[in-house]
C-alpha cells in the first residue's frame, strides 16, 4: 500500500479550512473520533480528514503509485472546486508528504 498525507493550513483567514470541510459534507462520511472522519471523495477514494490545531491533515491510500497520484490529484481538484482555482492557492497552503505507515482508520 502507498500512502500520502496532505497538510492544509489557512494562510489568512482561519475560516478558509471550513470552506473545504463544508464542501466535503456533500459526500458520505464516517466519524472516527472527535477530531476526524473518513470521507469518500470521487476519484480519490476514502480520505481520512483530521483537525490538527489550526490545520487539517488528509490521508490518502492506494495500491500503487499511479493510483496514489490520481487520488492526490482528486483531492487537489476538490480544493480547487471549493475555492476557485486562483483563490485556493492564495487561501490555503498545501504540503504533501509520503508516509510509510497507513493510518489505522484506513486499514
Amino acid at each position: 500500500m502507498q500512502t500520502s498525507t496532505a497538510t492544509l493550513t489557512a494562510l489568512h483567514s482561519p475560516y478558509a479550512l471550513s470552506i473545504f470541510t463544508d464542501r466535503l459534507a456533500r459526500y458520505r462520511r464516517m466519524p472516527v473520533d472527535a477530531h476526524g472522519f473518513i470521507v469518500s471523495i470521487p476519484d480519490a477514494g476514502r480520505v481520512l480528514v483530521r483537525q490538527e490545531g489550526r490545520s487539517l491533515t488528509l490521508n490518502v491510500v492506494a495500491t500503487d503509485e499511479k493510483t496514489l497520484a490520481a487520488s492526490m490529484a482528486a483531492v487537489v481538484n476538490e480544493l480547487e472546486q471549493g475555492f476557485g482555482r486562483s483563490d485556493f492557492r492564495r487561501s490555503i497552503s498545501l504540503r504533501w508528504q509520503r508516509r510509510d505507515v497507513v493510518p489505522t482508520a484506513l486499514r
